[in-house]
Protein backbone atom coordinates (compact mmCIF):
# COMPACT_ATOMS: atom_id res chain seq x y z
CA UNK A 1 0.00 0.00 0.00
CA UNK A 2 3.17 1.99 1.12
CA UNK A 3 3.57 2.00 -3.21
CA UNK A 4 0.40 3.06 -3.99
CA UNK A 5 0.64 6.59 -6.08
CA UNK A 6 -1.36 9.52 -4.94
CA UNK A 7 -3.41 12.27 -6.51
CA UNK A 8 -1.57 14.05 -8.87
CA UNK A 9 1.65 12.05 -8.32
CA UNK A 10 3.25 9.46 -11.19
CA UNK A 11 3.03 5.82 -11.00
CA UNK A 12 7.07 5.88 -11.42
CA UNK A 13 8.29 9.19 -9.44
CA UNK A 14 11.97 8.11 -10.82
CA UNK A 15 10.81 8.68 -14.37
CA UNK A 16 9.50 12.29 -13.61
CA UNK A 17 11.59 15.57 -13.77
CA UNK A 18 13.31 17.60 -11.56
CA UNK A 19 10.98 20.58 -10.19
CA UNK A 20 12.78 23.86 -12.33
CA UNK A 21 11.70 25.86 -8.52
CA UNK A 22 12.83 22.83 -6.66
CA UNK A 23 15.66 20.53 -8.29
CA UNK A 24 16.04 18.55 -5.67
CA UNK A 25 12.55 16.94 -5.59
CA UNK A 26 10.37 15.11 -8.03
CA UNK A 27 7.45 16.58 -10.00
CA UNK A 28 4.20 15.12 -9.57
CA UNK A 29 2.33 17.01 -12.50
CA UNK A 30 2.51 19.50 -15.34
CA UNK A 31 1.16 22.73 -15.13
CA UNK A 32 -1.77 23.25 -17.89
CA UNK A 33 -1.16 26.65 -18.78
CA UNK A 34 2.80 26.60 -18.82
CA UNK A 35 3.14 22.78 -19.17
CA UNK A 36 6.27 22.80 -16.88
CA UNK A 37 6.76 20.57 -14.12
CA UNK A 38 5.79 20.33 -10.89
CA UNK A 39 6.46 19.15 -7.49
CA UNK A 40 3.92 18.71 -4.88
CA UNK A 41 4.60 21.96 -2.58
CA UNK A 42 4.18 23.85 -6.47
CA UNK A 43 0.92 22.19 -7.24
CA UNK A 44 -2.06 24.42 -7.21
CA UNK A 45 -5.15 23.11 -7.14
CA UNK A 46 -8.23 24.02 -9.91
CA UNK A 47 -11.25 22.79 -10.59
CA UNK A 48 -9.86 20.86 -13.97
CA UNK A 49 -6.07 19.95 -13.30
CA UNK A 50 -3.47 22.10 -11.78
CA UNK A 51 -1.83 25.07 -12.16
CA UNK A 52 2.39 25.67 -10.94
CA UNK A 53 2.17 28.67 -8.56
CA UNK A 54 3.78 30.84 -11.29
CA UNK A 55 1.29 30.62 -13.26
CA UNK A 56 -1.80 30.91 -10.29
CA UNK A 57 0.03 34.08 -9.52
CA UNK A 58 -0.34 35.39 -12.93
CA UNK A 59 -3.70 34.55 -13.40
CA UNK A 60 -4.56 36.43 -10.00
CA UNK A 61 -2.67 39.31 -11.30
CA UNK A 62 -4.63 38.99 -14.70
CA UNK A 63 -7.81 38.99 -12.80
CA UNK A 64 -7.36 41.66 -10.81
CA UNK A 65 -6.22 44.09 -13.50
CA UNK A 66 -9.39 42.84 -15.71
CA UNK A 67 -11.37 43.85 -12.73
CA UNK A 68 -9.61 47.44 -12.45
CA UNK A 69 -10.32 47.77 -16.52
CA UNK A 70 -8.15 49.52 -19.45
CA UNK A 71 -6.76 51.90 -17.44
CA UNK A 72 -4.37 52.91 -19.29
CA UNK A 73 -6.28 52.98 -22.50
CA UNK A 74 -8.76 55.18 -20.81
CA UNK A 75 -6.43 57.31 -19.39
CA UNK A 76 -4.55 57.94 -22.67
CA UNK A 77 -8.14 58.90 -24.16
CA UNK A 78 -8.68 61.31 -21.33
CA UNK A 79 -5.02 63.06 -21.83
CA UNK A 80 -6.01 63.52 -25.68
CA UNK A 81 -9.01 64.69 -25.17
CA UNK A 82 -7.51 67.43 -22.06
CA UNK A 83 -5.15 68.37 -24.74
CA UNK A 84 -7.68 68.95 -27.24
CA UNK A 85 -9.81 71.14 -25.70
CA UNK A 86 -7.20 73.19 -23.90
CA UNK A 87 -5.53 73.70 -27.42
CA UNK A 88 -8.78 75.52 -28.48
CA UNK A 89 -8.11 77.70 -25.58
CA UNK A 90 -4.33 78.23 -25.55
CA UNK A 91 -2.71 77.50 -29.15
CA UNK A 92 0.33 77.84 -26.79
CA UNK A 93 -0.22 74.10 -26.06
CA UNK A 94 -0.05 73.40 -29.63
CA UNK A 95 3.29 75.23 -30.22
CA UNK A 96 4.89 73.48 -26.80
CA UNK A 97 3.90 70.14 -28.17
CA UNK A 98 3.81 69.29 -31.64
CA UNK A 99 6.86 67.68 -33.29
CA UNK A 100 8.79 68.75 -36.33
CA UNK A 101 12.47 67.65 -36.78
CA UNK A 102 13.89 70.92 -36.41
CA UNK A 103 12.93 71.60 -32.92
CA UNK A 104 12.83 67.52 -31.88
CA UNK A 105 16.63 68.34 -32.17
CA UNK A 106 16.63 70.78 -28.83
CA UNK A 107 13.24 69.30 -27.27
CA UNK A 108 12.96 65.71 -27.76
CA UNK A 109 9.88 65.26 -25.97
CA UNK A 110 8.24 66.41 -28.83
CA UNK A 111 8.62 62.81 -29.93
CA UNK A 112 6.23 61.64 -27.44
CA UNK A 113 3.90 64.96 -26.68
CA UNK A 114 2.72 65.42 -30.13
CA UNK A 115 1.16 62.02 -30.06
CA UNK A 116 -1.84 63.86 -27.77
CA UNK A 117 -2.15 66.69 -29.99
CA UNK A 118 -4.65 66.35 -33.13
CA UNK A 119 -5.53 68.58 -36.01
CA UNK A 120 -9.75 68.74 -35.45
CA UNK A 121 -12.53 67.32 -34.58
CA UNK A 122 -12.36 64.26 -36.94
CA UNK A 123 -8.80 63.37 -36.49
CA UNK A 124 -9.37 63.17 -32.80
CA UNK A 125 -12.60 61.09 -33.21
CA UNK A 126 -11.19 58.18 -35.24
CA UNK A 127 -8.29 58.15 -33.42
CA UNK A 128 -10.02 57.75 -30.05
CA UNK A 129 -12.41 55.57 -31.65
CA UNK A 130 -9.41 53.05 -32.43
CA UNK A 131 -8.19 53.26 -28.94
CA UNK A 132 -11.21 52.21 -27.57
CA UNK A 133 -11.38 49.60 -29.83
CA UNK A 134 -8.38 47.74 -30.17
CA UNK A 135 -6.91 49.31 -26.39
CA UNK A 136 -9.35 47.95 -24.23
CA UNK A 137 -8.61 44.14 -25.21
CA UNK A 138 -5.19 44.54 -26.18
CA UNK A 139 -4.35 46.28 -22.86
CA UNK A 140 -6.03 43.08 -20.67
CA UNK A 141 -3.89 40.70 -22.89
CA UNK A 142 -0.69 42.03 -22.20
CA UNK A 143 -1.18 43.95 -18.65
CA UNK A 144 -1.25 47.78 -18.07
CA UNK A 145 2.56 48.76 -17.82
CA UNK A 146 3.50 46.46 -21.23
CA UNK A 147 1.04 48.20 -22.78
CA UNK A 148 1.80 51.80 -21.62
CA UNK A 149 5.51 50.97 -23.19
CA UNK A 150 3.77 49.92 -25.83
CA UNK A 151 1.90 52.76 -26.63
CA UNK A 152 4.57 55.24 -25.58
CA UNK A 153 7.32 53.63 -27.87
CA UNK A 154 4.92 53.30 -30.71
CA UNK A 155 3.85 56.58 -30.77
CA UNK A 156 8.18 57.94 -30.24
CA UNK A 157 8.46 55.36 -33.36
CA UNK A 158 6.29 57.29 -35.45
CA UNK A 159 7.94 60.79 -34.95
CA UNK A 160 10.93 58.81 -35.76
CA UNK A 161 9.93 57.47 -39.05
CA UNK A 162 8.81 61.42 -40.16
CA UNK A 163 12.46 61.92 -38.85
CA UNK A 164 14.24 59.43 -41.32
CA UNK A 165 11.90 60.80 -43.91
CA UNK A 166 13.57 64.02 -44.24
CA UNK A 167 16.67 62.22 -45.54
CA UNK A 168 14.61 61.68 -48.98
CA UNK A 169 12.51 65.09 -48.38
CA UNK A 170 14.48 67.72 -47.15
CA UNK A 171 11.53 70.07 -47.19
CA UNK A 172 9.92 67.85 -44.42
CA UNK A 173 12.35 69.50 -41.53
CA UNK A 174 10.25 72.03 -40.49
CA UNK A 175 6.97 70.16 -41.51
CA UNK A 176 4.71 70.02 -38.18
CA UNK A 177 3.51 65.96 -37.74
CA UNK A 178 0.35 65.52 -34.63
CA UNK A 179 -1.93 62.97 -33.73
CA UNK A 180 -2.02 59.76 -32.22
CA UNK A 181 -2.15 57.89 -35.00
CA UNK A 182 1.44 56.25 -34.92
CA UNK A 183 0.39 54.96 -31.35
CA UNK A 184 -2.77 53.17 -33.21
CA UNK A 185 -0.81 51.76 -35.93
CA UNK A 186 1.65 49.93 -33.35
CA UNK A 187 -1.52 48.67 -31.10
CA UNK A 188 -2.89 47.01 -34.56
CA UNK A 189 0.88 45.69 -35.12
CA UNK A 190 0.11 44.23 -31.80
CA UNK A 191 -2.99 42.69 -32.21
CA UNK A 192 -1.25 40.71 -35.17
CA UNK A 193 1.44 39.09 -33.52
CA UNK A 194 -0.39 38.06 -30.69
CA UNK A 195 -3.00 36.52 -33.32
CA UNK A 196 0.09 35.21 -35.07
CA UNK A 197 1.91 33.85 -31.77
CA UNK A 198 -1.60 31.95 -30.65
CA UNK A 199 -1.97 30.83 -34.33
CA UNK A 200 -4.86 32.80 -35.06
CA UNK A 201 -6.34 33.91 -38.32
CA UNK A 202 -4.69 37.30 -39.07
CA UNK A 203 -6.72 38.01 -42.35
CA UNK A 204 -8.81 40.52 -40.58
CA UNK A 205 -5.67 42.64 -39.16
CA UNK A 206 -4.02 42.71 -42.30
CA UNK A 207 -6.78 44.21 -43.96
CA UNK A 208 -7.29 46.52 -41.65
CA UNK A 209 -3.63 47.58 -41.49
CA UNK A 210 -3.35 47.21 -45.57
CA UNK A 211 -6.57 49.66 -45.90
CA UNK A 212 -5.33 52.28 -43.28
CA UNK A 213 -2.04 52.41 -45.17
CA UNK A 214 -2.80 52.88 -48.64
CA UNK A 215 -5.70 55.54 -47.36
CA UNK A 216 -1.86 57.76 -45.60
CA UNK A 217 -0.41 57.37 -48.98
CA UNK A 218 -3.41 58.24 -50.61
CA UNK A 219 -5.28 60.94 -48.89
CA UNK A 220 -2.77 64.66 -48.96
CA UNK A 221 -1.49 65.96 -45.34
CA UNK A 222 -1.97 62.49 -43.88
CA UNK A 223 1.46 61.06 -42.49
CA UNK A 224 2.24 57.32 -43.38
CA UNK A 225 5.71 57.60 -42.24
CA UNK A 226 4.39 58.21 -38.52
CA UNK A 227 1.88 55.20 -39.76
CA UNK A 228 4.63 53.44 -41.09
CA UNK A 229 7.16 53.79 -37.99
CA UNK A 230 4.51 53.50 -35.27
CA UNK A 231 3.25 49.50 -37.25
CA UNK A 232 7.27 49.09 -36.94
CA UNK A 233 7.77 49.68 -33.42
CA UNK A 234 4.66 48.52 -32.19
CA UNK A 235 5.72 44.62 -33.99
CA UNK A 236 8.86 44.87 -32.47
CA UNK A 237 8.27 45.75 -29.12
CA UNK A 238 5.48 43.59 -29.27
CA UNK A 239 7.31 40.23 -30.03
CA UNK A 240 9.87 40.99 -27.63
CA UNK A 241 7.82 41.38 -24.66
CA UNK A 242 5.74 38.19 -25.84
CA UNK A 243 9.02 35.82 -27.12
CA UNK A 244 9.95 37.15 -23.12
CA UNK A 245 6.80 36.22 -21.46
CA UNK A 246 6.77 32.68 -22.55
CA UNK A 247 6.94 30.67 -19.48
CA UNK A 248 10.10 28.12 -19.34
CA UNK A 249 11.29 25.97 -16.95
CA UNK A 250 13.11 26.91 -14.11
CA UNK A 251 12.10 30.49 -14.84
CA UNK A 252 9.17 31.91 -12.05
CA UNK A 253 6.95 34.89 -13.40
CA UNK A 254 8.93 37.07 -11.23
CA UNK A 255 11.81 36.61 -13.21
CA UNK A 256 10.05 36.99 -16.21
CA UNK A 257 8.32 40.59 -15.22
CA UNK A 258 11.69 41.57 -14.78
CA UNK A 259 13.03 40.53 -18.15
CA UNK A 260 10.62 42.03 -19.38
CA UNK A 261 11.31 45.64 -18.14
CA UNK A 262 14.93 45.20 -18.59
CA UNK A 263 13.97 44.42 -22.41
CA UNK A 264 11.14 47.81 -22.03
CA UNK A 265 14.20 49.83 -20.86
CA UNK A 266 16.67 48.65 -23.67
CA UNK A 267 14.62 48.79 -26.11
CA UNK A 268 13.52 52.92 -25.00
CA UNK A 269 17.49 53.53 -24.90
CA UNK A 270 17.80 51.72 -28.16
CA UNK A 271 15.07 53.97 -29.72
CA UNK A 272 16.45 56.98 -28.51
CA UNK A 273 19.67 55.82 -29.90
CA UNK A 274 18.07 55.73 -33.63
CA UNK A 275 17.17 59.13 -32.51
CA UNK A 276 20.49 60.15 -32.08
CA UNK A 277 21.67 58.60 -34.96
CA UNK A 278 19.34 59.84 -37.48
CA UNK A 279 20.41 63.56 -36.39
CA UNK A 280 23.74 62.83 -36.68
CA UNK A 281 23.94 61.37 -40.62
CA UNK A 282 21.18 64.19 -41.09
CA UNK A 283 23.32 66.38 -40.14
CA UNK A 284 26.56 65.26 -42.20
CA UNK A 285 24.75 64.75 -44.95
CA UNK A 286 22.34 67.62 -45.70
CA UNK A 287 24.77 70.16 -43.89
Amino acid sequence: MSDQPVYGQRSDPRAAPSCPRHPSQRSVDYCKRCNRPMCIDCVVRTEVRSLCVDCAGTVRRARRSATRGPIVTYVMMGLCALVFLVDLVSPAVFQAMAFTPQVGQVEPWRFLTTAFLHGGLMHIFFNMLSLYWVGRALEEAMGAWRFALLYVLSAVGGSLAVLVWVLFAPATWTQVTVGASGAVFGLYAAVFVLQRKAGVDTRSVLVLLGVNLVYGFMVPNVSWQAHLGGMVVGALVTWGLVALARPRPGVTAKAQDMRSVATGVAMAVALAGLVLLTYRVLFEVLG
